[in-house]
């Protein structure tokens, strides 16, 4: 069968940014890098420049084996009594919820240093060529799609918090929304010294120097000599075998992988058949909270240990919380992810997140900077208590590749903070366990355990609530919500993908 090019991406002009490259004579590679930069125009609450991200790339025709590019915000060495730093309440509906931001919320950013990597190491067309989508965005305007809309909404207290953010999201006023043309013709400018100087610009030039300023400005603690050092860290992949396939996963300091990985390990050789059945919740709710377990006992903590991986061989201690599991079981009664493969086989899936926004843009560059230190899923021992300056701080976030016999099965991630690995288990589950279609198999209802609390998308909420409301506290949705994550996956061999609904992913395949 012909190879055909498939992209899935969280949102329509993502998704098109990417195509327009691809028909050009570009590659995957030069894809994921249009679809970035051109997602912060598509689905600026989810991603920037200005944040951090992970990209699995593979060539099967060069590569041995799929290669993690890190990118992911770093810590910086400065301490100040009094950062800019303060709470926003944001209200959900069912929940509210607390994010921090300001100036002192900003860590080091990777994503211009990693996708410029991957430019120069893989890319084919001039970088001008592959930014093109996004600069046109920028300079001519989009509608953003109403989900995106309300998204921005959600967050308007962050997105109007200073006066060069509401400058892109509240040019006359009001906030934007999916009926007003939204253009950020400063982004455009960064886009074009981008193109002609590369990452210098961003990261000892100009825009170093603009960054710099306002977080002197702002009592920030990112500066211009932390930009200055920041480097790529290309990894390699953690690799497991399941049912015959070989997943590769993003490895330590992300904890995704490891997590994802162990997960996989228990419920390997389990039955859990049918799907949506009394035994496949039960394994599934217990696999995820043995899964807490060990990561409190030896995760936590630990991600910056050298060979940190290796514990996955470590039959001893794997075989120990199979017999938890295993006793458990009778106890029953604001990211991104776009996934590529070309028609020449190369296959990339790249997360990026901006976290919610500091609030702060770049003066001149119409860029959001990242919230990162203000993220209380990635600091949790604390605001501003990371051990070393220049450190990754951890991430949920799981470029994902699924390899048979030497040929790409599948690549895919997700959205979603915390829900990242419950919402990747459970596609890989469906996509290499049930075999259902790349599409079905993002769309099966899921859920997620965290701490004592089970959450489940319809119809599994109402069907077994009373099972497991002896064991859990129950936390059913009324529908389907982006809180589950959003998984993108491409699928080479049926020359498919498929994309989340509950964060407006769309998939293109053309010739």
């Amino acid at each position: 069968m012909e190879k055909k090019n498939i992209v899935a991406a969280g949102d329509i002009k993502t998704a098109e940014a990417v195509k327009e490259v691809l028909l050009k004579g570009g590659n995957a590679f030069d894809g994921a890098i249009a679809g970035v930069f051109a997602a912060y125009m598509a689905e600026p609450v989810l991603t920037s420049p200005a944040g951090g991200g992970f990209l699995m790339a593979f060539n099967p025709y060069t590569d041995e084996e799929p290669l993690l590019y890190d990118f992911f915000v770093e810590t910086p060495p400065l301490r100040l009594k009094d950062p800019e730093f303060f709470a926003v309440e944001v209200d959900f509906g069912d929940a509210t919820q607390i994010f921090h931001i300001g100036a002192g919320s900003v860590a080091i950013p990777g994503t211009v240093a990693g996708l410029l990597r991957v430019h120069s190491e893989r890319g084919r067309l001039p970088l001008k060529e592959v930014l093109k989508p996004a600069l046109r965005y920028a300079k001519e305007g989009i509608y953003l799609s109403p989900l995106q809309a309300g998204f921005i909404k959600l967050l308007e207290p962050i997105f109007t918090a200073t006066e060069e953010a509401r400058k892109i999201f509240a040019p006359e006023g009001d906030l934007i929304n999916e009926k007003k043309l939204f253009k950020n013709p400063d982004y455009a400018l960064f886009l074009e010294k981008i193109a002609d100087q590369g990452s210098w610009v961003f990261y000892e030039g100009e825009i170093a120097d603009a960054t710099h300023h306002l977080m002197v400005q702002h009592r920030g603690l990112l500066r211009k000599e932390d930009l200055a050092r920041y480097r790529v860290v290309e990894r390699k992949p953690i690799k497991i075998s399941f049912e015959g396939y070989e997943i590769y996963l993003n490895p330590p300091p992300s904890a995704g992988g490891i997590l994802i990985a162990f997960t996989l390990k228990l419920l390997e050789g389990q039955d859990i058949d049918p799907w949506g059945s009394e035994v496949y919740i039960k394994n599934l709710i217990e696999a995820f909270y043995t899964t807490n377990l060990f990561r409190k006992d030896y995760i936590d903590g630990k991600l910056h240990s050298e060979g940190l991986e290796k514990i996955l061989q470590e039959e001893k201690i794997i075989q120990t919380f199979k017999e938890i599991f295993k006793k458990r079981l009778n106890l029953w009664g604001n990211t991104t992810h776009l996934s590529i493969s070309d028609a020449e086989g190369n296959v990339v899936s790249v997360t990026t997140t901006n976290g919610e926004g500091s609030g702060y843009v770049i003066p001149g560059y119409g860029v959001m900077l990242n919230n990162m230190l203000g993220e209380e899923d990635l600091n949790p021992r604390g605001f501003f208590k990371w051990d070393k300056p220049y450190q990754r701080l951890p991430s949920m976030m799981c470029p994902t590749v699924v390899l048979k016999d030497g040929e790409v099965i599948a690549a895919l991630g997700s959205a979603g903070s915390n829900r990242i690995r419950s919402a990747i288990v459970q596609v890989l589950l469906n996509l290499l366990h049930f075999h259902f279609h790349p599409q079905e198999a993002v769309d099966k209802p899921r859920l997620h355990v965290e701490g004592n609390t089970v959450y489940l998308e319809p119809p599994l909420g109402e069907k077994f609530k009373s099972l497991i409301e002896g064991l859990y506290k129950v936390q059913p949705f009324k529908e389907k919500s982006m809180f589950f994550g959003g998984v993108q996956v491409v699928a080479p061999p049926q020359g498919e993908g498929g994309a989340d609904p509950r964060r407006g992913g769309v998939v293109l395949v053309f010739p």
